[in-house]
């Protein structure tokens, strides 16, 4: 039975010194209805903006107060004052990358009216639950537990927190200072530029050549790029002259005890260092399904946190019909469904950023030369002092107390912050993107393509949206693909795999959104899939090393999809079996394991012998991960066999040439990525071309690859041997790996057995009502606990089972029921509220 509240528009005043204000209520007489499911999933019925959106902040807050409030302090880079000196790294490089508060409060002040409105009224919502909640006593417990009071929520903090999100993992590039580095380092192993350029050549590469399994075929949509790499002797001799200076480079900046290297990995460190892309799609048209209509299966990966840093809601009214998750922080939905037609979206990493070198003045650091005279850098120096209570709890009591000069270039109107620089060879290196100070319009453009209702007008939307992503649609017709970015024409003189001489940087324009000319409807295969692959062939690879060659993982996901088909018409329990398959099976191991299992058999050797059945035991199991025995292991010495080896290759052929270089692997699951890199296949390009003869550089330093793989095999089995105390390699059995949801908040930490499965999965089959529409967002859509549930875990009590009430169905690859319509919604409410 549905409870039915009525909450008051005006409320009482906090009664403490938290917020300071008066509980907020919808003015003007309007209301919103908030209905909620058993799973906490709420959806909000508004006659107007301001009511639609203050609801969406008032439950979102709801569920995820302590999380907003760290996500917005991450925003503003001054999380470490809040949750401890592991955030430092964090909030360097957000202050250094990103914004301050003015710049912040300027998107916001240039903003349009409507814009304003819903992010008043989102922060109003929010303050109202706060209000509330102090006022009852249901804060969250982490509060009180870091001594920490979160302020009124501002319309500007949203800006803050989709800055950080949107703008750092919808912007790709800006690898050319670790490019650098490592092509100094073949230089130096090498004895030679030219032999060098050569070898790094087969690493990094500009163009996505035939070979690689783009999402568009050939025959349905190529663009040509306008970057390809340059004959060694056609790059400019200035480019290359500073190559070398970047091997001694440091963070601009800040204290010595952080290095260059902690700051080229990218986005997501501190509390965020699992937020890592590793998402997927498809999309299948109706002549290939049951139904005749087309059929989604979405999965956005945003990292696996307990809560998940996007929220489950649904908005209805105000030109509002939509379904899905939005970011937390933010009003909207940015993926899901309306009654016409549904979407979800991966990451489409383009090169988007520029890393440019600067010849420093020999006596001022600070200046500057630019087209031939110096200029002075905007300096300001700040101090990132962590919380007490945040170093303690680390286990880490003596304060770090970081100072940090931030510096920017300007010119022609671009801000461009300075990362990096070799103080010896007076150089710098500063950064340029082309969507600097349009997170907040970008956003805005997303999380109205649900106020659409057909292909056309949800295209259009997306007509000028800047951040690089592969949106993937379907409705009761059609299914579509589209490509978005904001993608500089450059100087074509140079290698821009490489960082660019000021002296000859430039980008002619900026090609934006639909005008990449990347998207099509109804494809001719019928079908499309996507797992951060190249959208189409000839399409720029951008500058990150070993992006969009051969080995891909999107190709499991289509040889899934396209067996399916084969067998077909599809059902959605297929889709979703073809979504379970996908995340239960090595996307990787299939591009080395075949060549392991003809060496071994090769060799004149029992114990390889015996390693070659077990590899191909597990090859003939399609590398999967779920065939486990009674004692929690995996059922086969495969899996261990191929880690083992793996590793010796990746020894074996990089470490002579690029040394410290020589890119890790980790396959039991780190915090960074889910299903480690057993759920990738990038990272085999250079072994797969080295072993079969197809790069230019030799790798194998003259060896034939059958003895390199043996050698790699031999090494491996001592190694497992000495493990497992057994020389048998049937009883080599790796215990079952771990996936692991990284609390924010004092939740316990939970874990499920590894799996390369998305945060939020839909499966849609269109024009099928309720029980076509699934979604599951784990491990649950509430996210915090009260002091006293919290004093409660503490003790060893269970925590609230609200805070993982989607984690069965997740691990067992089932769904909730993502309702789209007023009596869907009503049919599966439990709580029934209006504000």
């Amino acid at each position: 039975m549905k409870r039915r509240t009525f909450l008051r528009s005006t409320g009482a005043t906090l009664g403490s010194a938290l917020l300071g204000q008066t509980a907020l209520g919808v003015p003007g007489g309007s209301t919103a209805t908030i209905l909620t499911n058993a799973h906490g999933v709420s959806h909000i019925y508004a006659d107007d903006r301001y009511s639609l959106v203050f609801a969406n902040g008032y439950v979102q807050a709801r569920d995820r107060l302590f999380q907003m409030d760290v996500l917005r302090h991450i925003g503003y880079g001054n999380s470490a004052e809040v949750l401890g000196p592991g955030q430092l790294s964090s909030d360097i490089e957000v202050r250094r990358d990103l914004y301050t508060k003015e710049e912040l409060q300027a998107q916001y002040d240039a903003a349009s009216d409507q814009t304003k409105e819903l992010l008043t009224g989102f922060a109003d919502g929010v303050n109202k639950q706060m209000t509330e909640m102090a006022a009852e006593n249901r804060l969250p417990g982490t509060f009180t537990a870091l001594t920490h009071s979160p302020d009124p929520w501002e319309p500007v903090d949203s800006i803050a927190v989709l800055s950080y999100l949107i703008g750092y993992f919808g912007l790709g590039g800006g690898n050319e200072l670790g490019n650098a580095r490592e092509l100094a380092v073949l230089t130096d192993t090498l004895g030679d530029r030219a032999s060098a350029y050569e070898a790094f050549g087969d690493r990094n590469w500009l163009r996505v050549g035939e070979d690689h399994p783009a999402s568009l075929n050939p025959e349905e949509l190529t663009v040509e790029g306008t970057e390809t790499v340059p004959s060694f002797e056609n790059v400019p001799d200035e480019q290359l002259s500073y190559v070398d200076a970047t091997l001694d480079a440091e963070p601009w900046g800040i204290e010595s005890q952080f290095s260059l290297s902690e700051f080229l990995s990218g986005v997501g460190k501190g509390l965020m260092e699992g937020f890592k892309f590793g998402s997927n799609a498809l999309i299948v048209g109706g002549e290939h399904t049951e139904t005749g209509a087309p059929m989604l299966g979405g999965g956005p990966q945003m990292g696996y946190f307990k809560p998940p840093v996007i929220h489950q809601v649904g908005l209805h009214g105000a030109g509002f019909d939509v379904t899905g998750i939005g970011t937390v922080g933010a009003p909207g939905v940015i993926i899901g469904r309306t009654p016409e037609f549904a979407w979800t979206v991966t990451s489409g990493r383009d090169d988007q950023t520029d890393t440019i070198a600067v010849d420093l003045h020999p006596d001022d650091d600070h200046r500057y030369e630019w087209n031939g005279e110096y200029h002075e850098m905007e300096t300001h120096t700040i101090v990132h002092t962590p919380s007490v209570v945040g170093s303690i709890i680390e286990g880490d009591p003596d304060i770090q107390r970081v100072e940090q000069e931030i510096a920017r270039i300007e010119e022609d109107g671009t801000i461009m912050p300075v990362v990096a620089w070799n103080p010896d060879e007076r150089v710098a290196w500063c950064q340029r993107t082309t969507t600097r100070m349009q997170e907040l319009e970008g956003a805005l453009m997303w999380a109205h393509v649900g106020t659409e209702t057909d292909f056309t007008g949800f295209k259009e939307r997306l007509a000028d949206f800047p951040f690089t992503f592969n949106f993937h649609y379907v409705d009761e017709n059609d299914i579509a693909f589209v490509h978005t970015g904001a993608v500089p024409d450059r100087n074509s003189e140079l290698d821009h795999r490489l960082p660019a001489p000021a002296s000859l940087h430039e980008w002619d324009e900026i090609t934006t959104g639909t005008d990449l000319g990347i998207h099509t409807k109804n494809p001719s295969s019928g079908y499309v899939v996507n797992w951060n692959n190249a959208p189409v062939v000839g399409w720029r690879a951008g500058d990150a090393p070993q992006q969009w060659g051969g080995p891909n993982r999107v190709v499991l996901l289509d040889e899934l999809t396209a067996s399916a088909i084969e067998d077909g018409p599809l059902s959605l329990e297929d889709v979703k079996g073809i979504i379970e398959d996908a995340a239960t099976h090595d996307a990787a191991a299939g591009y080395t394991v075949p060549a392991m299992i003809d060496a071994a058999r090769a060799a004149d050797d029992s114990q390889l012998q015996a390693m070659a059945d077990e590899l191909d035991l597990w090859r003939s199991r399609g590398y999967r991960w779920r065939d486990t025995n009674d004692d929690g292991a995996y059922d086969s010495g495969g899996m261990a066999i191929y880690e083992a080896t793996r590793r010796e290759l990746q020894t074996i052929v990089f470490d002579d040439d690029i040394r410290a270089e020589t890119p890790g692997l980790a396959f039991d699951p780190p915090l960074t990525r889910h299903a480690a890199d057993h759920g990738r296949a990038q990272q085999e390009t250079t072994i797969v071309g080295a072993l079969s003869g197809e790069t230019a550089h030799d790798w194998l330093n003259g060896d034939d690859p059958t003895v390199v793989l043996q050698q790699a095999l031999t090494a491996a089995a001592s190694t497992l041997e000495e493990r497992y105390e057994t020389a048998t390699p049937s009883e080599w059995q790796l215990s079952v790996r771990q996936s692991t949801f990284r609390s924010l908040g004092a939740s316990n930490q939970t874990a499920i057995e590894m799996v390369n499965r998305a945060t939020y999965n839909q499966a849609v089959a269109m024009g099928t009502g309720l029980e076509g529409s699934q979604h599951i967002l784990t491990p649950a859509n509430s996210g915090h606990m009260t002091l006293g549930e919290l004093t409660l875990v503490q003790l060893g009590f269970p925590e609230p089972a609200r805070l993982t009430d989607q984690l069965e169905e997740y691990t067992n690859f089932e769904y909730i029921p993502n309702a789209y319509t007023r009596a869907q919604v009503e049919s599966i409410a439990t709580d029934e509220r209006t504000l």
